[in-house]
């Protein structure tokens, strides 16, 4: 086969994909979640507890605000709210030492209130967050709840074990309280926010490999893709219906450049048995896909001829199409390639 000639991108959708601006991942909205209790740990000390209070409520009234703006509130936005409204009332204007004696442990005690009760409430408090990143044909399914019941129990995990140490501290003379108190809270936090975005790109494929693999969003092997989901979005689920087994020893990048709404650039990288998907250029790809929208997305559902796509000149591919033709097998549910 010959290499294709790629086609004269259309300048108007050119324009408007430049113009389109980067999205805040659902898992960067969780750090932003815990924004008003940062500034509480980071404004708090001797006689100036009033102050962090003030400060995260205000934080917190401005992040609801924009929540009820976009009408997408959240679990831990709102008992964030609450929480420094009621601790900065008792503490400013009934003159009571409660949250200052025990405001650490009192803080991550709301905080493992909200870990565990949204897991008892079937509606784990990351599933909100990780909503923003996965399209809605995707939040029903077994391993996308199984991520976030996870995840969301790590943190209750980490929140209850700082609850605990905050009660230690106070039999504790410094600088062991501050360390049992603060550093060591605060280590526990960070992990947990590496952990959010960390695992969400490493669990899901290899539950779905151990569920038979090949599969997106419920949609067994070789069935059409989920509805709502197109262009560089279904790129991004391919790593879902990845086979380990056939692409054994395969080590490739597989580089996508997607004309038109929901488009853009994104690579694939294989190997070692895993498949991650990755925005941006490959440094080296050993594929190139370049595409409209529309007509991946089609090829994708198997809705249109991969094979006779690529001959007609509808998308082009340059490098190894050996790999091209042998798509459909290591990625048993994306179906980008037809015979």
């Amino acid at each position: 086969m010959t290499k294709q000639t790629r086609p004269e991108p259309c300048p108007e959708r050119s324009r408007r994909d430049s113009r389109r601006k980067p999205r805040i991942p659902g898992m960067a909205w969780v750090f932003i979640g815990f924004m008003p209790w940062i500034i509480y740990w980071s404004l708090s000390g001797p006689g100036l507890d009033v102050a962090g209070m003030g400060g995260a409520l205000i934080a917190a009234v401005l992040l609801n605000g924009y929540r009820a703006y976009i009408r997408n509130p959240k679990t831990l936005d709102l008992v964030t709210l609450g929480y420094f409204a009621v601790a900065f009332g008792v503490t400013s204007l009934a003159g009571s030492d409660l949250f200052i004696t025990y405001g650490g442990a009192l803080v991550y005690l709301a905080l493992a209130g909200v870990a565990w009760g949204s897991l008892l409430a079937g509606s784990p408090f990351t599933y909100d967050y990780a909503k923003e990143d996965w399209d809605k044909a995707f939040w029903n399914d077994p391993i996308f709840i199984r991520t976030n019941q996870i995840i969301t129990a790590a943190w209750g995990g980490i929140f209850t074990l700082n609850v605990i140490l905050n009660v230690a501290k106070l039999g504790l003379d410094f600088p062991t309280s501050l360390i049992a108190g603060v550093v060591l809270p605060l280590v526990g936090v960070v992990g947990g926010i590496v952990f959010s975005s960390w695992f969400p790109r490493w669990y899901p494929q290899r539950a779905a490999v151990r569920l038979g693999g090949r599969r997106i969003g419920g949609i067994p092997a070789g069935g059409p893709a989920p509805a709502g989901v197109t262009g560089l979005r279904l790129v991004e689920f391919m790593p879902l219906a990845f086979d380990a087994t056939a692409a054994q020893g395969l080590r490739a990048s597989l580089q996508f450049h997607l004309s038109g709404d929901g488009g853009g650039a994104g690579y694939l990288e294989i190997g070692s048995g895993r498949c991650t998907f990755h925005p941006g250029e490959a440094d080296q790809p050993t594929l190139v896909i370049e595409s409209p929208v529309e007509v991946w997305t089609a090829v994708a559902r198997g809705e249109r001829s991969g094979a006779e796509a690529l001959l007609g000149g509808a998308y082009t591919a340059t490098g190894d199409l050996e790999l091209l033709m042998q798509l459909d097998k290591i990625f048993g549910g994306a179906r980008e390639t037809q015979t």
